[in-house]
């Protein structure tokens, strides 16, 4: 379980630096364990959770909805979706926010 934290929440803060140097169009909020962006030009809001209880994060869009990650590496950390193993987090959060 600690592997899982520890993972996610350096995953969390790649997230969080990625888009406070790459994305002046979003706002970034890290708090417990949920990160929030939140688009300045419109009311897009992403949400990007750590859920413990089922060792995932979890990703809301106002793109595709939500998604469900697991971690499938740990050296590079990957996470996969839980639907579908060709989703990666970072990939499908890039994409959308580049939209």
């Amino acid at each position: 379980m600690n592997q899982f934290i520890d993972k996610a929440k350096e995953t969390m803060d790649e997230i969080f630096n990625l888009i406070e140097s790459k994305y002046d169009n979003f706002e970034v909020d890290f708090e417990d364990e949920n990160l929030r962006i939140d688009s300045v030009a419109n009311n897009n809001v992403f949400i990007v959770s750590i859920h413990s209880p089922t060792s995932q994060i979890w990703l809301s869009s106002p793109i595709s909805g939500a998604h469900h990650f697991k971690m499938s590496s740990s050296s590079p950390i990957t996470w996969e979706s839980t639907r579908d193993k060709e989703i990666k987090l970072l990939d499908l959060l890039i994409s959308e926010l580049e939209k």
